[in-house]
């Protein structure tokens, strides 16, 4: 049995858990979701995919949608899917399977991890034991999705999250279409060494980096990885953040999130 995860991260937090993943079952493939904007199509050899991504603002990225639009799968192919969030996925899952129904697919599999929240433009990264601690659950967590797959099991579809409120959805939607607008008001400060590391970690290839000038795009998924994974801390959206303590998963090196 084979198995390939396509994941969506800027933290390294879903990536961390498609690796616990791969490392509880055998025969698994990772790969970033954008390569499914070059090929559509699943491999055969493969007997499960799955897709993990996180939650902002209670949905997926825009950028995950898109990737996930249009994929073709083979027959006997069967999907799980896996939110790794700060508490709340909200209608992360559903989203997800959204896409995977406009395929002519079911999700067979769907889960919740929790992983430290990443969002430095409200708050900064959590203390050093609360971080362990979530990975350490993540862990155990994941031994039950790779238990459930290699045991080729079927789970109930999950509701969306418990915090999620329906009458929120205006506003959410509204905050999701103002993050390209808040990524193009992103500065960089007197700090950048031009090393090009935030073109190298930005998961949908908003920024570009030209005669040490960084340039940021009109595709801001609000992943933070930019932000998060600067040596010099140079780049900010407010001066609040300048402050805040910075967040990338533990486990996870920057090389590994570089495209």
């Amino acid at each position: 049995m084979k198995t390939v995860i396509y994941y969506f991260s800027g933290t390294g937090n879903n990536l961390y858990i498609a690796k616990q993943i791969a490392e509880n079952l055998p025969e698994t493939d990772i790969k970033p979701i954008r390569e499914l904007e070059k090929n559509k199509e699943i491999e055969t050899c493969y007997d499960w995919v799955g897709y993990i991504g996180p939650s902002y603002f209670s949905h997926i990225p825009p950028y995950m949608i898109s990737c996930m639009e249009g994929v073709k799968y083979a027959e006997h192919q069967k999907i799980f899917l896996v939110c790794g969030c700060g508490g709340n996925r909200g209608m992360a899952i559903q989203d997800m399977r959204q896409q995977v129904n406009a395929s002519e697919k079911e999700s067979s599999l769907e889960y919740m991890v929790i992983q430290p929240g990443n969002y430095i433009l409200s708050y900064g990264a959590f203390p050093d034991i609360y971080q362990k601690l979530t990975c350490l659950m993540a862990k155990r967590k994941v031994k039950k999705i790779a238990g459930d797959i290699q045991k080729n099991r079927s789970r109930k579809n999950l509701k969306p999250g418990i915090f999620y409120k329906a009458s929120s959805e205006e506003r959410l939607q509204k905050s999701i279409a103002d993050f390209s607008n808040i990524g193009k008001q992103y500065r960089v400060n007197d700090n950048c060494i031009g090393c090009g590391m935030c073109e190298k970690v930005c998961p949908v290839g908003n920024i570009t980096v030209k005669e040490g000038k960084v340039i940021f795009g009109e595709q801001c998924n609000q992943c933070m990885a930019c932000i998060q994974w600067c040596s010099q801390r140079a780049i900010y959206f407010d001066e609040k953040e300048t402050k805040r303590k910075r967040y990338h998963n533990p486990n996870i090196a920057v090389n590994e999130l570089c495209r």
